[in-house]
C-alpha cells in the first residue's frame, strides 16, 4: 500500500474552504505586503535624508559630533580594521590587485580604505571604548593625584611613557617582521 500525498497542501486547503474567506485572506495578505513595502521604502528614505544631513552620504564634511572619539583613537581602530579586512582578503586575488609587491601593495591601500569608512561610519566600537577607558583612567588619576607627592607624580608619567614605547616599539618590530617574511615569500617565489 503506497502513501500518495497531496500535491499542494495549502491549495488543497484553500479550495476545502469558502471562496469569500479565500478572497478575503489574499487581499489581506497583499496589503500586509503592501504595507510592508510602503514601510520599508519610507524607512529607506527616511535614513537617507538622515545621512545626508549628518554629512554621511555627502561630500565628506562631516560635523564633528560633541561626543566623538579622539582622532588618535580612530586612527587605531582603522589600523586595526585594516589588518581584519586585508586578512579577509584571499590569497589567490592576483586578477585583482596584481602580483608581487605591487599586489600585495594594492591589497593594503584597498585595506586601508574600507577600514577608514568603516571607522567614519562609526566603527566597531574600538575608538570609543578607548576613549571611555581613556576617560575613566583619567578620573581615577586625578582621584588619586591629590595623595600622590609631585615626584612621584613626574616618576609615574616617565614609567607611563616608557610603557607605550614599549608598546610602540613591539609593534614596530612585528610589522618588520611582517614585511620582512612576504619580501622572503616574493623571493622564494621568483626563485622558484
Amino acid at each position: 500500500m503506497a502513501i500518495s500525498p497531496p500535491s499542494d497542501l495549502v491549495l488543497d486547503v484553500a479550495m476545502a474552504a469558502d471562496p469569500q474567506t479565500v478572497r478575503a485572506s489574499v487581499e489581506k495578505l497583499r496589503t500586509m505586503v503592501s504595507d510592508r513595502v510602503a514601510a520599508q521604502v519610507q524607512l529607506s528614505r527616511d535614513s537617507f535624508a538622515s545621512m545626508q544631513q549628518t554629512g554621511i552620504a555627502g561630500d565628506g564634511a562631516t560635523p564633528k559630533a560633541p561626543n566623538a572619539p579622539n582622532p588618535a583613537y580612530k586612527k587605531f581602530e582603522a589600523f586595526m580594521l585594516q589588518s581584519f579586512v586585508e586578512s579577509m582578503f584571499t590569497s589567490d586575488n592576483q586578477a585583482v590587485f596584481g602580483q608581487g609587491i605591487a599586489g600585495d601593495y594594492w591589497k593594503s591601500m584597498m585595506a586601508e580604505a574600507v577600514a577608514n569608512k568603516m571607522t567614519d561610519a562609526g566603527g566597531i566600537g574600538i575608538a570609543r571604548m578607548l576613549e571611555q577607558q581613556s576617560a575613566k583612567k583619567a578620573n581615577n588619576e586625578a582621584a588619586s593625584a591629590t595623595d600622590v607627592k609631585p615626584e612621584l607624580a613626574n616618576d609615574e608619567r616617565h614609567f607611563r611613557k616608557q610603557d607605550s614605547n614599549v608598546i610602540l616599539y613591539q609593534i614596530e618590530r612585528q610589522l618588520i617582521h611582517k614585511q620582512l617574511k612576504s619580501t622572503q615569500n616574493v623571493e622564494e617565489t621568483r626563485q622558484g
